[in-house]
């Protein structure tokens, strides 16, 4: 009998914890390249050194290659709805329009940013055309269409298409453990500190609960 069957004290059986291979998630922000702009999630950044590590990296010696390859935020750590400092920092997910939640990474100035950053894995659009679809999947898409022409254009060396989060190496290695972004379980580090933990999510169920 399978464990999605059973049911009782111990079911379902947790699975393994999948990122004890990847880098802990960063309660602090690190030191970011002169002039780089800030980002509300993973694999949004516009150029190399440019994550949540910054310009040491994960290790301390190997920052990201490229723009589209860093792991998590620079932006400042926020809860919901217009709470963000700047440009760029604005997530989605529960609260805010139509057009918000259809741009998500992108607003153009503080307080017009529609929900928490970082942008968790499990995080929905609640509103307008990408109703019930992923908010990262979709910040990823919009970086694609409107940021990614703009930087090959100044860089002719980057590829067409956005790279893998984390560069080949990490994927090959790890398998693609963020296709979907970074998980709730990664950024929570496995929910022993919610404290680190800011994306409301869509109403909780995402599983931060930092919306009150």
């Amino acid at each position: 009998m399978s464990n999605s069957i059973k049911k009782g004290p111990g079911y379902p059986v947790p699975e393994c914890y999948p990122f004890n291979n990847a880098p802990d998630f960063p309660k602090e922000i690190g030191q970011q390249p002169p002039g780089a702009e800030l980002h509300a999630c993973m694999g949004l950044n516009q150029c190399a050194g440019q994550d949540r590590f910054g310009i040491a990296g994960p290790n301390g010696d190997d920052p990201n290659a490229c723009a589209g390859q860093g792991f998590c935020s620079t932006a400042v750590d926020h809860n919901c709805h217009v709470q963000n400092d700047c440009k760029g920092q604005g997530g989605c997910g529960l609260y805010g329009t139509a057009e918000e939640m259809s741009n998500p990474g992108m607003n153009a100035c503080q307080s017009l940013g529609s929900c928490a950053t970082p942008i968790n894995s499990q995080r929905f659009i609640t509103n307008g055309e990408y109703q019930g679809t992923s908010v990262w999947k979709r910040a990823r898409a919009v970086f694609h269409e409107q940021v990614w022409p703009v930087l090959r254009e100044k860089n002719k060396d980057l590829p067409e298409n956005l790279p893998p989060v984390g560069g080949e190496n990490f994927v090959v290695e790890n398998g693609d453990i963020f296709r979907e972004g970074p998980s709730y379980l990664w950024i929570s580090d496995d929910n022993r500190e919610r404290g680190n933990m800011t994306a409301c999510g869509a109403s909780g169920m995402s599983g931060a609960g930092g919306c009150a």
